[in-house]
């Protein structure tokens, strides 16, 4: 095999090993009963993926960081999407680092 063929094999390996981790997910969620436990912590797995994302740049943020995860707790509290909690956050630290 040529190098070409070498990188064209190993792209194609990574996606379906890559698809076949998706699939499994689904799948093995498939067969867990989701009552009690399994939804309440599939509820506040969002929670987590913000805590996930926001804690990288505490480490790293310097003084604006915190000020950007407590709007992004206060945005969770406000019961808004996790998704606009994370945008809100990254855009306060943004606006912070330009202004001041």
């Amino acid at each position: 095999m040529t190098g070409d063929a070498h990188t064209i094999t190993a792209i194609l390996v990574m996606a379906l090993v890559t698809y076949l981790t998706r699939v499994g997910g689904f799948w093995l969620m498939s067969l867990v009963p989701e009552g009690g436990f399994v939804r309440r912590w599939l509820h506040h797995l969002p929670g987590a993926v913000v805590i996930a994302i926001l804690a990288p740049m505490a480490l790293d943020g310097g003084w604006a960081a915190p000020l950007a995860i407590a709007a992004a707790v206060t945005m969770g509290m406000l019961r808004l999407s996790s998704l606009i909690a994370i945008f809100g956050a990254v855009a306060l630290v943004a606006v912070l680092r330009q202004v001041i």
